[in-house]
């Protein structure tokens, strides 16, 4: 990937010879278009990439549903290019996948999946459990540790754990940290859904949110 800084080439976008011209805020990259292989060359591919090619496939599928979360989630790691759904990925891939069996084979684990990440002191004791009026996620007050506020949002994010995964429910600013609890208000309560939380502080010079590794807390 280059960064093209000729205004000629700049108002470029698409295809050209084997290069691919594209723009990401207002920038304009290019890189070179990937070269098609044989189906002799395929089946050859060794099992430790066709591994690396399943590890790649489960991630942008699980992913791709939630890139609106992981736009606030990884707001921090937007960079040039780089976006943050990108910063997902890559943690994704590395961070979240597990063994299965004797095999070789690695499926993605929800469990170690980061809704968001970032230097924020995340949340203490947290919890989550149905009340009458929802989702309820508690945790203990820990303000004034480390650089936390009681100021702080919660970041609350239920995803559901029905076979498609494609029904969510989220407050990306909800209670302060010193409040100790939020409830959200899913329309199914019937559904059962996987539950994330972290806390986001405002960056007074970059009016970015800094935020915390995001927390896994089972199906609720």
């Amino acid at each position: 990937m280059a960064r093209i800084t000729n205004t000629i080439l700049a108002g470029l976008s698409g295809n050209l010879g084997d290069l691919v011209f594209y723009k990401v805020g207002g920038v304009t990259y290019a890189r070179r278009k990937p070269g098609k292989q044989s189906k002799t060359t395929k089946a050859r591919t060794s099992e430790r990439k066709r591994n690396s090619q399943s590890v790649s496939t489960q991630t942008q599928k699980f992913l791709k549903n939630i890139k609106h979360i992981l736009r606030f989630g990884y707001q921090s790691f937007e960079n040039g290019a780089s976006r943050p759904y990108h910063a997902a990925v890559s943690y994704t891939m590395k961070n979240s996948f597990k063994f299965v069996g004797t095999s070789a084979s690695k499926v993605l684990d929800i469990s170690l999946v980061k809704v968001s990440r970032g230097s924020l002191l995340g949340p203490q004791d947290p919890k989550v459990e149905r009340v009458p009026e929802g989702i309820k996620f508690t945790w203990t007050d820990n303000s004034w540790q480390a650089a936390a506020t009681p100021y702080d949002n919660v970041f609350v994010f239920l995803l559901s754990a029905e076979e498609n995964g494609s029904s969510t429910e989220w407050e990306f600013l909800g209670n302060t940290r010193d409040k100790g609890s939020h409830t959200l208000l899913p329309p199914n309560t019937s559904t059962k859904w996987h539950a994330w939380i972290a806390f986001s502080q405002k960056n007074p010079w970059t009016k970015k949110r800094e935020l915390s590794d995001s927390v896994y807390l089972g199906v609720v």
